[in-house]
């Protein structure tokens, strides 16, 4: 199974959802990440990953315009406009769409911005889980 996550800007879900999918997926499965566009992934989403056990050695924010869609099993948009805007695949059904609430748009004081990312984080931790219960023989 290969498994691609896209969110609008790969800094944040869809590279959380990457690294969950590298620390969770079967050895035989691989996952990549990409984006509408690009921005560096923020730091708070590398800290909050590791407080949960779960490294982000060599990930780098990634264009969806770099990807080869149509190589991968399952294409998963994290955000709406991941959703509307992903370039059409040859078969549509391998796209699924799960939005998930943007934690760079938290705000608040820390401790509240910190709970978005944990929440955030769990959220899509369920999510890749789900996908290796849905997928497993």
């Amino acid at each position: 199974m290969k498994v691609l996550f896209v969110c609008t800007a790969n800094a944040c879900r869809s590279q959380m959802a990457e690294a969950w999918a590298r620390h969770l997926f079967p050895e035989s499965w691989t996952a990549a990440s990409a984006g509408l566009i690009t921005h560096p992934i923020h730091a708070r989403t590398r800290a909050i990953m590791a407080e949960a056990g779960v490294g982000m050695e060599g990930q780098v924010s990634k264009s969806i315009d770099t990807q080869d869609l149509d190589a991968f099993d399952l294409v998963v948009t994290l955000s709406e406009e991941a959703g509307r805007f992903l370039p059409a695949l040859t078969d549509p059904a391998r796209h699924r769409r799960c939005p998930v609430p943007d934690p760079m748009s938290a705000r608040g004081d820390p401790e509240q911005i910190r709970t978005a990312y944990r929440e955030g984080r769990d959220r899509i931790r369920a999510l890749v889980a789900g996908l290796i219960d849905e997928h497993s023989i």
